[in-house]
């Protein structure tokens, strides 16, 4: 009995092993196909609100979800052009931006005292602290300031965003793979609970797989859906605090804010860093720029404490840590897209161990409340 346990958990950490391996090695053709499915689930979810426009609340699901993908492919033309053209008009302003990095920087930490000035003596420096305080003080900010200054000639900002603007290109052709897949996905759509039944052969264990299909297409697409809400209201809030304060470029800002909080816990704050170290290379102070930061870090406390746990209350039952360590590993595994798909891949490997009465107390631990 107890031999038989130990090879079970024994093959079970292999295969997970193993799995983990594939999905690393084949992360350029597995993404696209998953990025798809998480996709067509989010159709479904939007589908739901072509149906209440007058008119179209009796038409086919497939009509439906097809008119909500040519909606998601004009938000995403959309956004493509603004990013692209936000980014080929910040390009020629990075000089000046680089100037006033280096201006604040020799305004922190002046350079070091004219070589033919007097230096105290060591026996001086021994008998008053503050000589010697100040000796310190001088050596500290003569290190700062060099490495400082390494740092401002070595960074090129242009070539890092060169190499943003290339990334974009190859980001609008996993995009473009990625909208194929979902349109051959949605065209078989209806014939899918027919094929379900032929591969199972039995009622009870067709019906289980549909069933548990579209519970994962209910919950992620529920998630997708308010989670993109929030990121929108949240994107605006960010918009109209940029200008208002007068930060260049608000709208891409407020735009990589939205996208980087799909990202639990972390990506609120790397989405705020972002606008926050362009406003002080932009100002070339710190003044506005604080206040900028402070106003987005508490709307990003707000909307991340009061307004997301009750919209999302129901959408996914995920326990805390569950989520962080899942978005360790999807990110170690796929990078950003990992760590944007970590909540829907662990959602969704919670509701497919639920579904199996042998499986189903793994389920009820990376549940938050056990009810799974």
């Amino acid at each position: 009995m107890m031999q038989g346990r130990v090879s079970t958990i024994f093959f079970s950490v292999g295969i997970t092993i193993m799995i983990g391996w594939l999905f690393y090695v084949g992360k350029d053709i597995i993404l696209p196909i998953v990025t798809a499915i998480i996709l067509l689930q989010i159709l479904y979810a939007a589908s739901a609100a072509v149906a209440r426009i007058p008119g179209l609340g009796r038409t086919p699901m497939w009509l439906r979800a097809t008119l909500a993908l040519f909606g998601v492919l004009l938000l995403l033309f959309a956004l493509t052009r603004m990013l692209v053209a936000s980014l080929q008009t910040l390009v020629p302003s990075l000089p000046r931006y680089q100037g006033n990095l280096e201006s604040l920087f020799a305004a922190w930490f002046p350079g070091p005292a004219e070589p033919d000035s007097p230096q105290p003596e060591m026996a001086e420096m021994m008998t008053s602290p503050s000589l010697m305080i100040d000796r310190g003080s001088e050596a500290v900010v003569k290190a700062v300031s060099e490495f400082a200054n390494n740092v401002l000639t070595e960074i090129d900002i242009a070539a890092i965003a060169q190499s943003v603007l290339s990334s974009l290109t190859s980001f609008g052709g996993f995009v473009f793979i990625t909208i194929l897949y979902a349109s051959f996905m949605l065209s078989e759509i209806t014939g899918f609970p027919a094929k379900v039944r032929r591969a199972f052969g039995s009622d009870s264990q067709s019906k289980d797989t549909l069933n548990m299909i579209a519970r994962i297409n209910h919950d992620i697409g529920s998630y997708l859906a308010t989670k993109t809400l929030i990121n929108v209201i949240l994107g605006v809030i960010c918009w109209v605090i940029l200008v208002v304060m007068g930060v260049e470029y608000a709208a891409l800002w407020a735009i990589i804010i939205g996208l980087l909080n799909y990202i639990p816990y972390i990506g609120s704050i790397v989405g705020v860093a972002f606008p926050a170290m362009f406003a002080v290379a932009q100002f070339g102070s710190l003044t506005i720029p604080l206040i900028a930061t402070g106003l987005m870090a508490g709307a990003q406390v707000i909307i991340g404490n009061l307004v997301e746990p009750r919209m999302l209350s129901r959408s996914v039952n995920l326990s805390p840590m569950v989520v962080l360590v899942a978005l360790s590993v999807w990110s170690a595994l796929w990078g950003i897209p990992g760590a944007i798909l970590a909540v829907p891949f662990t959602t969704i490997l919670m509701i497919i161990l639920a579904g199996r009465k042998g499986t189903k107390p793994i389920a009820a631990l990376l549940s938050s409340d056990g009810n799974v």
